[in-house]
């Protein structure tokens, strides 16, 4: 059961971004997650969040209590993250030692963790749960094989990728690929293979498909994009990213009051944050071939030949809603 019981229930929404610019040029959009942990970080605490291995092949929950390591669980990660034993025991030490911790991961590893929680019977008084927004898991067989592919074609072992480079705009935002720091290649997501599938829900997991966990996973904060800030407050949308903050709990309200210094902040509604990111609530549909793509996927099929075979071009929609962003960019410019 990866539930607790619990209905999240939205205490305050908020949109949100760091007033330091470095800060969010490093992460996915506001900084928020990355204002959070430092915040933590400063008064002692230990940060575990999603990290990529040393070759980027997969991605796995680390402990960090160094602000130089803060770096290695900023930004999202479109990659299944493994959150092993030594992980929910580390949280549990840390708690009944009286040490501040604060987890960042998906709803359904906040949930996993709560429970353990729970039945260890560990406090919880110094955890703060913080949810990122989860559009779904994706294949991490398809993951290490796309890699492999970038790396050869590239003639560049590929050690370190930025899912949200925001070379290209923050809504219209390029993966990025790095061999020995240096790029090797960089493409705007809508043309990156990868990130294709992914967004159109043809390489996640089924469990993905029906979430048990939206909204009741028992986070003390959800974090997320702020897709259409735009539309709603142009005066503060620019190239390097709004944060949609829900605050579930009061101990979720009282962590973002900690940092609100290091913030320029509004009011918002979970109506004004759905609207443009509808999976903070709602799980995504099926890609229509879904089950026989990731078929060929398991059959061992060459990245050149799923692409070939399943080409994920954007929908007439998605075209349209690219070239309104790529729009709005030139005139916030």
């Amino acid at each position: 059961m990866l539930t607790v019981g619990i209905k999240d229930e939205a205490v305050s929404v908020f949109w949100a971004k760091a007033m330091d610019d470095r800060m969010r040029e490093r992460s996915s959009s506001g900084a928020v997650f990355g204002l959070l942990a430092q915040h933590l970080l400063d008064d002692g605490g230990f940060v575990y969040g999603a990290a990529f291995s040393d070759d980027c092949r997969s991605v796995r929950h680390v402990r960090i209590d160094d602000k130089d390591e803060l770096g290695s669980v900023m930004r999202s990660k479109y990659v299944q993250s493994s959150v092993g034993v030594d992980i929910y025991k580390g949280v549990e030490r840390s708690l009944k030692d009286g040490i501040c911790v604060l987890f960042s991961g998906t709803a359904c590893q906040n949930a996993a963790l709560r429970n353990y929680l729970l039945l260890k019977k560990a406090p919880m008084k110094n955890l703060l749960l913080v949810e990122v927004v989860c559009h779904g898991v994706p294949s991490p067989k398809l993951w290490s094989e796309w890699l492999e592919d970038v790396s050869q074609k590239a003639e560049s072992k590929v050690d370190e990728v930025n899912f949200r480079s925001k070379s290209t705009g923050w809504s219209t935002y390029s993966v990025a690929y790095f061999g020995g720091k240096e790029l090797v290649r960089s493409e705007e997501s809508s043309r990156d293979w990868y990130m294709r599938a992914f967004l159109q829900n043809a390489s996640l997991r089924e469990s993905c498909l029906d979430c048990p966990a939206k909204r009741c996973c028992g986070s003390d904060i959800t974090l997320g994009d702020f897709w259409g800030i735009e539309a709603i407050h142009p005066e503060i949308a620019d190239s390097l990213g709004v944060s949609a903050v829900i605050c579930n709990t009061e101990k979720g309200a009282a962590a973002l009051d900690a940092i609100r210094s290091c913030l320029e902040t509004g009011q918002s509604s979970m109506d004004e944050v759905v609207k443009g990111n509808p999976v903070v609530v709602h799980s995504v549909s099926p890609y229509a071939s879904r089950d026989e793509f990731l078929e060929d996927v398991a059959n061992n099929t060459s990245v050149e030949c799923l692409m070939d075979k399943w080409t994920f071009e954007p929908t007439l929609k998605q075209k349209a809603r690219r070239r309104l962003s790529a729009l709005k960019r030139k005139i916030l410019g």
